[in-house]
């Protein structure tokens, strides 16, 4: 097998692996999309509650058990929120270590891009050179004869 194939074969692997981390990350980004979304939500909902506790306090029609009710909510959605801060860091962080695969992938696959086109170049100049030996041998073979 010639370098040229080697590098050739080496190269379409590169190029499966490059594909396969840009999947990963685009399913990455989809679920760190997913994950943000239901930050937003949650925090939505802690906002929704407090505007309408604070209209309750406001009226002035709150007795000690809703007051209460209100704030167990209140930590309860405090740690779905704290929670999904945390899901939502991991996702990013993962999202981070699959797009510096990613980059690493481009680097090699561009790099063996190179190497072939050395070795491609290298052949054609050998092939060129080969030509060129002829073409001179077979017109010093004309000029001897005469």
């Amino acid at each position: 097998m010639t370098r040229q194939m080697m590098v050739s074969k080496v190269l379409e692997l590169k190029g499966f692996t490059k594909e396969q981390i840009e999947v990963e990350v685009k399913k990455t980004k989809d679920k760190l999309g997913v994950e943000k979304s239901r930050l937003d939500s949650l925090e939505g909902v802690f906002k929704n509650t407090v505007v309408e506790f604070n209209s309750m306090q406001g009226n002035g029609s709150s007795n000690i058990r809703e007051i209460e009710l209100f704030y167990d909510y209140f930590s309860y959605i405090g740690k779905q929120i704290e929670e999904q801060r945390e899901v939502v860091l991991r996702q990013l962080s993962e999202l981070q270590a699959k797009q510096e695969a990613m980059l690493e992938a481009y680097k090699e696959t561009r790099l063996f891009e190179i190497l072939n086109d050395k070795i491609l170049n290298k052949e054609a100049k050998e092939a060129l050179l080969g030509e060129q030996k002829e073409i001179d041998f077979n017109f010093l073979s004309r000029k001897s004869r005469k």
